[in-house]
């Protein structure tokens, strides 16, 4: 039988303002905890039949699991959506868009920068090395190697 342990708590995450980003998070558990059945039916561990669903035969002591959280450094970037095939942290070769049916930032040297971003769902935005951010039409972009 499989059943449910539900801890009342909080979950602690950490921003850093100047990198705009979380960087770290963890769950501050309550001592305040119920056990139900998958049906949602509450069981009370003050019954023998219960405890020993929960502690074995004779068992008394309630086993552990650590409330251990993926920290943000250990995710992955989120991709872009599907008709892009950047994530946020990739390095990217930006060429000119001279001469290109579009009304994404002018650009008229190549250069090497950081997909940041989306805009509107159509422009990938690309940070330069010198921090100048630009809407970037995806065909402008390619992956470079870092």
């Amino acid at each position: 039988m499989i059943i449910n342990k539900i801890v009342v708590g909080y979950v602690l995450q950490q921003f850093d303002t100047a990198k705009h980003q979380f960087i770290s998070q963890e769950f501050l558990a309550s001592d305040e905890v119920t056990w139900e059945t998958q049906d949602g039916e509450r069981l009370k561990l003050s019954e023998k039949k219960n405890v020993e669903l929960v502690c074995g035969k004779g068992g008394i002591k309630e086993p552990y699991l650590s409330f251990e959280m993926i920290q943000p450094s250990h995710q992955v970037p989120p991709l872009l959506p599907d008709l892009f095939a950047f994530r946020v942290g990739d390095t990217v070769l930006v060429l000119p868009n001279d001469g290109l049916d579009t009304i994404s930032d002018p650009i008229q040297h190549e250069f090497i920068g950081t997909v940041i971003g989306i805009k509107d769902n159509k422009y990938i935005t690309v940070e330069d090395q010198d921090g100048e951010s630009f809407d970037c039409d995806p065909i402008q972009l390619h992956h470079a190697m870092s």
